[in-house]
């Protein structure tokens, strides 16, 4: 029998053996029904899940992980969601995503909740196949769907990344693509708002990126990411600091 890999989660706890993540929802969920206050279950409206590549520019370093993006509610409002799970069966393995750690952002008018940072130990390439997610409410109410990531047939040194600098009090970016997010996060590395970047080589205002919210008004890193459509996966590269361009 396989060991069933314990893996990085963006909240402390996590971490238990698949069958007993199993267990504890069944059992959650019957004791809501013996208790008499099962409530109506959350909802899922669409998932959203994409290979990211990753640079670390201080290294070098290359690695791979998965973004994870749910339009989700629940009848009693969105601050009663707990957390979501994102499971592959096959390979015995699970991530789980406390509702304190996942970043919540706004696309085609849709609010989207989830993460970008759902990695293997020692940056081993992420299981093809169909994947499992609960999402799971403060009651232990559940719902899920599915998504299936297909196999990837590049290594994380192999994609182009894009590269920025700050000159002239702006963010200047370069690379093979037309359009680009700044992800932008607060001193103590809190993720905060994207700003978009679009066309050749694109110039955003230090000071525009800095309006995006409080916590970036006196300092922030930010990272550069770009989607690959022809090749079906985010490339991203960071952190750089408004301060000074990391690169040499």
């Amino acid at each position: 029998m396989r060991q069933r890999r314990r893996l990085p989660c963006t909240a402390a706890g996590a971490g238990f053996q698949l069958l007993a993540l199993l267990a504890q929802l069944a059992l959650l969920a019957l004791l809501a029904l013996l208790g008499g206050c099962a409530g109506k279950p959350p909802i899922i409206s669409r998932v959203y899940a994409r290979v990211i590549y990753n640079r670390d520019v201080g290294t070098g370093l290359t690695s791979q992980t998965l973004g994870v993006f749910l339009v989700a509610s629940d009848p009693d409002g969105v601050e009663n969601l707990s957390a979501f799970y994102v499971i592959d069966d096959d390979a015995e393995l699970f991530w789980k995503v406390e509702s304190t750690a996942w970043v919540t952002s706004s696309a085609e008018g849709e609010s989207w909740l989830g993460t970008t940072s759902l990695a293997m130990p020692g940056s081993a390439p992420l299981p093809s196949g169909q994947y499992r997610v609960v999402l799971q409410s403060v009651g232990g109410d559940t719902v899920e769907d599915t998504f299936t990531l297909a196999e990837q047939t590049v290594s994380a040194s192999a994609p182009s990344y894009p590269a920025a600098r700050i000159a002239e009090g702006a963010v200047r970016i370069t690379g093979p693509y037309t359009r680009y997010e700044i992800w932008a996060y607060g001193k103590d590395g809190t993720f905060v708002a994207v700003v978009p970047a679009v066309g050749k080589n694109p110039a955003v205002p230090v000071q525009s990126i800095a309006g995006a919210g409080p916590a970036l008004a006196d300092a922030f890193t930010f990272k550069v990411f770009a989607w690959d459509e022809q090749a079906g996966y985010g490339v991203l590269s960071g952190p750089y600091t408004s301060a000074r361009p990391p690169e040499r």
